[in-house]
């Protein structure tokens, strides 16, 4: 099973004492089985100009060693399609989120998060480290 890692589950495995869960979860899981969506790199990116710390520089360099998968024309369309549905159901969607599902969408991937609820409207696969096994 292929991941595309949620912010908040790389922001967790950072932390000075992080949840036993994600940890595992991020310990267990191979690199080759990791992907990281451009619009997490961004809000990684974000976070480390806000607050340009050494340890926040070095998490966005962790994070670069990562494959990172760009949003392109099949996730746009991908997009589209996903939040068309969501919305005509009525759902609230978080914008960021959206371009994260469609992303995995459309590779049939993984998104691990906290906030599957977040994902659900969208009818992409999730995978909560902090109450899930694998």
């Amino acid at each position: 099973m292929i991941f595309v890692l949620d912010t908040n589950v790389l922001s967790e495995g950072q932390k000075a004492s992080p949840d036993a869960s994600v940890a595992d979860f991020l310990r267990a899981v191979p690199v080759e089985n990791v992907r990281l969506s451009s619009v997490v790199l961004a809000e990684i990116a974000q976070g480390v100009e806000n607050n340009p710390t050494p340890e926040l520089r070095a998490f966005l360099a962790d994070c670069l060693a990562l494959p990172v998968v760009e949003f392109g024309e099949a996730e746009a369309l991908a997009w589209g399609r996903l939040t068309s549905a969501a919305l005509k159901k009525g759902a609230s969607l978080q914008l960021r989120d959206t371009f994260i599902a469609a992303t995995a969408a459309v590779h049939g991937w993984t998104v691990a998060t906290r906030n599957t609820a977040d994902f659900s409207p969208l009818g992409v696969q999730t995978f909560n480290p902090w109450t899930e096994k694998l």
